[in-house]
């Protein structure tokens, strides 16, 4: 055999080697894709945005100083803004109600009379669809009148304000709502024939709500 022979064949002889050792290698550095694993749906519903952002409506009930055996007609307009976080709802709103004269007595023959209130409240709730629970609280402004034997005159007060609720979105911007109400003012100076006092007065209001969403 020729020497050009011998090489030849120590050529490829080397060549096969070199192919079997990188097949080897190539087979033991191959790592499968993992196997797609299907996960069952968990069910979970994500919160729509129901209630963000600007709104405006009017509301209507009844109010009573102190208890409700003698209720009197209240009504009036709100206006406010929620932002909400997935399940949770914050805002705020400012109100004004006329009453039919709510009266806060002092004696069988003397009380004070209110008229009109402003407010401004808190709002914060959880939303549940489109159903939604709140809590609000805040400040209320009104002016009280004297009646009866009173004495003293008008004057204007501010109080706190709170009290619970829970709204309807009926979709198309436009919600319902039930609402309570709890408003109290502290250290109401007035007279009676002449004699001064200071009172802690309250009322308590119940009124539907109907509200469109900007």
């Amino acid at each position: 055999m020729s020497l050009r022979t011998l090489t030849l064949a120590a050529l490829l002889s080397g060549t096969a080697v070199v192919a079997s050792v990188s097949a080897t290698q190539a087979a033991d550095l191959y790592t499968p894709a993992p196997a797609q694993v299907a996960y069952p749906d968990a069910g979970l519903a994500v919160a729509s945005d129901t209630w963000t952002g600007f709104y405006a409506g009017a509301h209507a009930g009844v109010v009573s100083a102190d208890d409700f055996d003698n209720s009197n007609f209240s009504g009036g307009v709100q206006a406010g803004y929620l932002q909400q976080f997935d399940q949770f709802v914050v805002g705020g709103e400012v109100s004004g109600t006329l009453s039919d004269e709510l009266r806060y007595e002092l004696t069988p023959d003397a009380g004070l009379t209110q008229n009109w209130s402003l407010a401004a409240k808190g709002r914060a709730g959880v939303a549940l669809g489109s159903t939604l629970i709140y809590g609000t609280a805040g400040v209320s402004l009104a002016e009280l009148e004297p009646s009866g034997t009173t004495t003293s005159g008008k004057d204007t007060y501010a109080g706190a304000v709170f009290g619970a609720g829970v709204e309807q979105d009926l979709g198309n911007n436009i919600s319902v709502r039930a609402e309570y109400l709890q408003t109290r003012y502290f250290d109401v100076d007035s007279a009676v024939a002449g004699v001064g006092r200071t009172d802690d007065l309250t009322n308590h209001a119940v009124t539907l709500g109907v509200n469109y969403r900007f």
